[in-house]
């Protein structure tokens, strides 16, 4: 048996808790099965268990054999000292830790039900994206729901240590934080990475500084984007801009990412980076205060009224300065703010929140519930098995579901897998 399922049948008490003994033959009472820990150290802290007639309180910890405690060298580690019980499915040699004291062990194999490792055993042996689809429909609706709000909040707890990394290293300055992100999604799926990266090198204290003249701000953007490195002579605005960014290149010492590091391919034309960094740079150009602005939005149609910015009207014939197209202006869409809400705005809002000690999680859960559902493979994928997403919560949630439990095999760590284990027949 796996040790992550031994550990999931102790927390849970899921094996018959009458007459048990020791290795040794004394009677055993198992009063609480301690908590889990996740971290080095014993499996289970501040267990209490009670061994003949003596109470013992302590850890406990938890092998596949008794002799996996001298593979992991626990008898030489101070740290095992306290562990007052030793679990295990088979018992092959007897355990002693740092002060040479024998540990009681306790054989668990003998008291389990084994519907429990065949329900288990079904789920891991199903190689669908989510492993339990057969089964989800037995799933408590009640369990369904509380998972994806415990979902959520989870994926935004690591959003949020994410956050505090970057606030760290900007000296507090949310203003910096918001640009740094911003600027990451407005790369989109494809050039992320890219956008991120880009704003590493162009400081916000210098992008800032040209706020009023959205020019130097596509100027700065694209030339740091590595958007203006060739040499285009036929085309006015991409001179302009060019002879633009080296001055502020020079005047500022900038350096700009490799030519080809932002990408068009695999992209729609309003998509297109160009336009993406141009419509940035009209945001920054038109709103003063940005971060105050979103903390304060209380409703998503809040959003869309000040975001919904259009680009410099040079645009409007343009989605690369290569060719000329029909006129339609370039303005940021619903569905791209939306987007940012789900992955700049409501994580801002909950680590400044916290960051304030004004928490409030159902005013965050009140807006992100307003949002329509994420459109991306995986939303649609588990969409057709079933579980759907009603509202950006619930996709931000199945994402969060997909990511840190399906993908690696998490099924005792989910509550869908625990539910399905404690209750199939």
């Amino acid at each position: 048996m796996k040790e992550d399922f031994l550990h999931f049948i102790w927390k849970n008490k899921l094996f018959n808790t009458n007459a048990l003994f020791t290795n040794k033959g004394e009677g055993l009472t198992i009063v609480h099965p301690g908590f889990h820990n996740l971290d080095s150290g014993p499996d289970f802290f501040d267990a209490k268990i009670k061994i003949g007639d003596i109470t013992w309180v302590g850890n406990v910890e938890i092998h596949s054999k008794s002799s996996d405690w001298y593979v992991h060298r626990h008898e030489k580690d101070p740290a095992y000292d306290n562990v007052i019980l030793h679990v295990v499915e088979q018992d092959d040699l007897p355990v002693y830790n740092s002060n040479n004291n024998q540990i009681p062990t306790f054989v668990i194999t003998k008291h389990l039900d084994l519907q429990y490792l065949k329900n288990f055993n079904n789920l891991i042996k199903n190689k669908s994206i989510l492993r339990c689809q057969n089964k989800l429909k037995s799933v408590d609706s009640f369990v369904i729901i509380n998972f994806k709000y415990k979902l959520f909040f989870e994926r935004l707890e690591q959003k949020n240590a994410i956050i505090k990394k970057l606030l760290s290293r900007t000296h507090n300055d949310w203003n910096v934080v918001l640009y740094k992100t911003l600027l990451k999604y407005f790369g989109g799926t494809v050039n992320k990475e890219a956008f991120e990266q880009l704003a590493n090198l162009l400081p916000y204290k210098i992008f800032k500084k040209y706020s009023d003249d959205p020019f130097k701000l596509e100027a700065l953007l694209f030339g740091v984007g590595g958007l203006l490195n060739e040499n285009k002579p036929g085309n006015p605005r991409y001179c302009l801009l060019r002879k633009e960014y080296r001055f502020l290149k020079a005047k500022h010492q900038l350096s700009e990412l490799k030519s080809n590091s932002v990408r068009f391919h695999r992209l729609r034309p309003i998509g297109f980076p160009t336009i993406r960094l141009a419509q940035f740079a009209m945001l920054y150009h038109r709103i003063e205060f940005l971060f105050e602005k979103l903390m304060n939005i209380e409703h998503p149609e809040e959003a869309y009224e000040l975001l919904q910015i259009t680009a410099d009207k040079y645009w409007d014939t343009h989605y690369n300065f290569d060719k000329l197209t029909k006129t339609k202006k370039k303005t940021i869409g619903k569905d791209f703010i939306d987007r940012i809400l789900i992955n700049v705005v409501v994580p801002l809002k909950f680590a400044y929140q916290k960051h304030l000690g004004l928490e409030n999680t159902e005013k965050i859960v009140e807006f992100i519930e307003q949002i329509k559902p994420e459109k991306n493979r995986i939303v649609d994928i588990f969409h057709k098995i079933e579980l759907h997403s009603q509202n950006a919560l619930d996709s931000q949630a199945i994402i969060q579901l997909n990511e840190n439990y399906c993908k690696p095999e998490r099924c005792l760590q989910c509550e869908f897998g625990q539910y399905i284990i404690k209750n199939s027949l």
